[in-house]
């Protein structure tokens, strides 16, 4: 039987700072158009465009390194991340401003060595020798919730990706290296499952009685809307 799941890690910055996103937008922009205004002022110079052209290019430089700046922290913000797993591979993937996608990673799960929780005792063992760490998560104030999978590429390279995985990718991921879990997966996972466990049934009891009351505030809407009704009935009988 074929695996296959994909979670969307989404990204609240993107709907609570869409005016922040324009800004910076709009702030880029302008920064891009003074850069090039500048270096395009120097061709008004005649015979002295080229004694003086470095020096305008020079003026601009600080134009196009804050517009570059000013792009990179807004991809950030608005950057979300896919993970997709089947029987041999994770796929990472980046989407930015949650219209443009970008396969970034991608792990075979037969070289994966070990996954567990960001800075436990099983992580501080694992990047002994790692040579490269990759972030591709959006939260990065919930450390108890950042796995650290440690990988060897195609190439033999060790690296270290951290994810912010659900509970179902967790299973999901056991599932796929059932073979080797006992050896892969570090303990500090099984606490993590039991807290994501915890937190899903939180979040449904909490949506269940907001619905609760909605359904409530309609009932009363609805109430004192007939109430009205049969009291103006009534007005006009009299």
């Amino acid at each position: 039987m074929e695996l296959y799941f994909e979670q969307n890690v989404t990204n609240k910055n993107v709907d609570e700072h869409k005016k922040r996103t324009k800004a910076l937008v709009i702030s880029k922009t302008v920064c891009l158009i003074f850069g090039i205004f500048v270096i395009t002022t120097s061709g008004l110079l005649g015979d002295y465009f080229f004694n003086f052209f470095w020096i305008f290019l020079l003026f601009s430089v600080p134009f196009f390194v804050a517009s570059y700046i000013l792009g990179r922290i807004n991809k950030r913000h608005n950057t979300e991340y896919d993970y997709v797993l089947d029987d041999e591979l994770i796929r990472i993937s980046e989407i930015y401003f949650r219209d443009r996608r970008k396969l970034k990673y991608t792990i075979r799960l037969r070289f994966i060595e070990s996954v567990g929780v960001f800075d436990t005792e099983g992580y501080k063992k694992a990047e002994r020798g790692v040579n490269k760490k990759i972030l591709a998560l959006v939260n990065y104030d919930d450390e108890q919730s950042v796995v650290y999978i440690c990988y060897k590429t195609d190439k033999g390279v060790r690296q270290i990706i951290f994810l912010e995985p659900n509970r179902a990718f967790i299973m999901s991921l056991r599932r796929a290296l059932s073979a080797s879990a006992l050896t892969v997966f570090d303990k500090s996972i099984s606490d993590l499952e039991k807290r994501l466990d915890k937190k899903e049934q939180e979040e449904a009891l909490l949506a269940l009685e907001s619905d609760d009351t909605d359904y409530e505030e309609d009932d009363v809407d609805d109430n004192t809307a007939n109430n009205e009704s049969d009291d103006a009935d009534n007005g006009e009988q009299d």
